[in-house]
Order: structure tokens, then C-alpha cells, then sequence
């Protein structure tokens, strides 16, 4: 016998809840009952593949294709900086390093990336850089000098102490301190061949002395002649000279070995690209 409840049979009730209740796909059924051993599968294939290409799998860190350097970064020669926005990041870092003499062509390769990251964040030449560091260490991370200065820059430990706690005050981020994944996709080969904490202490010394030039650049008004000379003799002493009308630069050793250095590198990049050399002394 039908049961009834006001207007609405018992049967009717029963077919109404049957028909709302949705089907579950194959797919649905397959998922949920295997979605746990499936996303622990993907996890572990992830980083697997990570560990093996590191380059590729980067977990969220993009690289742009080319360097990007404003003209007006570019320091003791003017020119067409297409060089830097026609090639990519490790063709640009190929040809500069085939610019040296073969025999510290292996340390120029070590240190051309760090290098070039590290001038495009803070806007300076880094052949500029890369001349002075030529000078300083020739391309030596252990050197220390007599005096105590120390690393690729060849900064004093007063120097180096002084600059950084500058940077931290400006709230610069340091590029050492972005974490050993970013730095292990950023800098590819130059951390599997140095490691972690090498490297972190090369990107310190670099950046600290890349940030050092920068504003001795700007405190003598763009002039890299000036900026190069205090980078050997101390600002004090060269804008003392400059007050008291004394010649500065002049028929000085260090300023003739890194403006020596500088053409070398950017006198045969003008004849392998579209650069134009204009010497200015």
C-alpha cells in the first residue's frame, strides 16, 4: 500500500533523492581513490627531474633572455650596446670571456656571469668592472694583498664592512641572500663547480665592490677616470687633489693599467660587433 505524507507519496520522495544524487565518472571514481599516491608520484617525479635539469625545472625563478644595460651605464667608450640585447645570456658571456688572453680565459669564465648579473642590477659598465678586477685580482678569488685587501675586488675589510652596512641601511637586498635554490638556477654551472657557500662569498665581494664604484661614480659626477683613481687611492685623497687644483691621474700607474685593460676588451669588441671605440684620453 502507498504511503502518503500530505501531497507527496513516500516513493515519490525516495525517486526525487535518487535522481539528485550525481553519478561519478570513471574518472572521478579513478581520482579519488588514487589521488594521494598520484600527487605524492608527481612531487617526487618533480623534484627528480629538478635534481637532474636544473636549468629547466626552476620552481617559479624566470630568467629574462638577454642582459639589459642602459646606454648611459656604459663607461669610458661611447657605442651601440646591441651586443648585449642581440645575444643571449650565455652567448654574451662567451664572447667577452674569448676577449681575454687564453691563459685567464678559465677564471673569466667563472666569474662572467655573477659579473654581468650583478652590473645590470646596479647599472654599471661592467666592462669597466671587469677591467678593474682585471687589475685588482686578476680574476682571483683567494687573493689577499699585503695590505689586507681582499677578494676578486680586492676591498679592505674596513672598506668592505662600511659599504655593506650602507647597502643594508638603503634596504638593498643582496644578491648572496635570495636562497640557495634561486642561486643554484641563476647561476647554473658556477654553483655546482664552487658550491653553496663559495659562491655566496664571491657574490659578496663582488656586489659590495660593484656597489663601492658605483657610488664613487657618482660622487665625482660620472667621471671614470676620477672613480678609478679613488678605487686605488681612497676618495678622500683624490677629491683633495681635485680641491687644491693637483693633478689626478695623471701619469698613474693603476689608472693606465685598468684603462689598458678596458681598450683591450673593448676594442676587439667593437670589431666583432656593432660597437664603435672611442677612446678618451
Amino acid at each position: 500500500m502507498e504511503q502518503t505524507t500530505g501531497d507527496v507519496s513516500v516513493l515519490d520522495t525516495l525517486t526525487v533523492t535518487a535522481e539528485a544524487k550525481p553519478k561519478k565518472s570513471i574518472f572521478g571514481l579513478f581520482f579519488s581513490t588514487y589521488k594521494i599516491p598520484l600527487l605524492s608520484l608527481i612531487l617526487f617525479g618533480s623534484f627528480s627531474l629538478r635534481a637532474l635539469y636544473p636549468e629547466t625545472f626552476s620552481f617559479g625563478f624566470k630568467r629574462q633572455k638577454t642582459y639589459r644595460f642602459k646606454s648611459e651605464s656604459l663607461g669610458f667608450f661611447i657605442g651601440d650596446i646591441s651586443f648585449f640585447a642581440n645575444n643571449s645570456y650565455d652567448e654574451a658571456e662567451a664572447r667577452i670571456v674569448e676577449l681575454f688572453p687564453d691563459k685567464i680565459q678559465k677564471k673569466v669564465k667563472k666569474v662572467i656571469r655573477p659579473v654581468l648579473i650583478l652590473c645590470e642590477k646596479h647599472q654599471l659598465d661592467p666592462f669597466w668592472v671587469l677591467s678593474v678586477m682585471w687589475t685588482e685580482s686578476h680574476f682571483k678569488h683567494e687573493a689577499t694583498s699585503k695590505k689586507g685587501a681582499r677578494g676578486l675586488m680586492q676591498m679592505m675589510p674596513e672598506t668592505y664592512a662600511e659599504v655593506l652596512g650602507d647597502m643594508k641601511k638603503d634596504g638593498i637586498f643582496l644578491e648572496s641572500d635570495r636562497g640557495e635554490d634561486y642561486l643554484r638556477y641563476q647561476y647554473g654551472q658556477s654553483f655546482y663547480d664552487m658550491g653553496y657557500s663559495p659562491l655566496v662569498s664571491k657574490l659578496r665581494n663582488l656586489e659590495v665592490g660593484i656597489f663601492y664604484m658605483k657610488g664613487l661614480l657618482e660622487s665625482f659626477n660620472n667621471n671614470h677616470y676620477y672613480a678609478t683613481v679613488a678605487y686605488n687611492m681612497g676618495p678622500y685623497w683624490t677629491k683633495s687633489q681635485l680641491r687644491n687644483n693637483l693633478p689626478v691621474g695623471k701619469d698613474n700607474h693603476y689608472l693606465n693599467k685598468v684603462l689598458k685593460a678596458y681598450y683591450h676588451i673593448t676594442r676587439t669588441l667593437s670589431q666583432n660587433s656593432n660597437v664603435t671605440f672611442i677612446p678618451r684620453i
